[in-house]
């Protein structure tokens, strides 16, 4: 018999991964939203996309970001609920984002792209 997978450690690469990389978002994110990981990564998509939009957050950051976003997009190639919390988190808020859907143009895997693709269709 198989042994199914819990869904918490799915993405346990991955938050410590945004965990390192962003530690104030991440705090602040955790004690609002506690273990909702699709909300979690929601706003960070949020947070990634208005820090582009703005012109708040330094270069390096902004491809800490994309570096997620593209660990997740592999992530996603082989578990469907990577995949649902990375097009209906992040990529979702950056389509709705002008200038950060430029950046993403620029700095997204070919994988990852090809999820963002699929939500412009």
């Amino acid at each position: 018999m198989r042994k199914l997978r819990s869904e918490k450690p799915r993405l346990t690469k991955l938050s410590r991964l945004l965990q390192r990389n962003f530690p104030d978002f991440y705090a602040e994110a955790k004690f609002q939203v506690g273990d909702d990981e699709q909300f979690l990564y929601a706003r960070f998509g949020q947070y990634l996309a208005r820090s582009i939009e703005s012109d708040r957050a330094p270069k390096q950051k902004i491809n800490q970001g994309f570096q997620v976003l593209n660990k997740m997009a592999e992530a996603a190639n082989d578990d469907p609920y990577v995949r649902t919390v990375l097009v209906s988190g992040p990529l979702e808020a950056i389509v709705d984002a002008p200038r950060a859907l430029a950046y993403a143009r620029k700095r997204l895997s070919p994988a990852a792209q090809a999820y963002l693709d699929g939500l412009k269709e």
